[in-house]
């Protein structure tokens, strides 16, 4: 599962149109366009920031395994 949520590639303008979209299309279907502000904002703006610090994690964890003097 780990890997299928790293795999899907975010940026915030996806998140950003996707979001508008839904709002866009529960406005007119429902008639309420704060139920497809949520039900796809939060859940996509916390799967980006989940993917961010992922990916800051593993770099940092390589930065402090990779040693630069091999005389130290």
């Amino acid at each position: 599962m780990k890997k299928f949520l790293l795999s899907i590639k975010l940026s915030m303008l996806i998140i950003v149109l996707a979001t508008i979209a839904a709002g866009i299309a529960c406005e007119f279907l429902l008639e309420n366009r704060w139920i497809g502000f949520i039900a796809v904002g939060i859940p996509l703006t916390a799967l980006y920031w989940w993917q961010e610090y992922t990916k800051m994690a593993e770099l940092d964890k390589k930065l402090k395994t990779k040693h630069k003097n091999k005389y130290r």
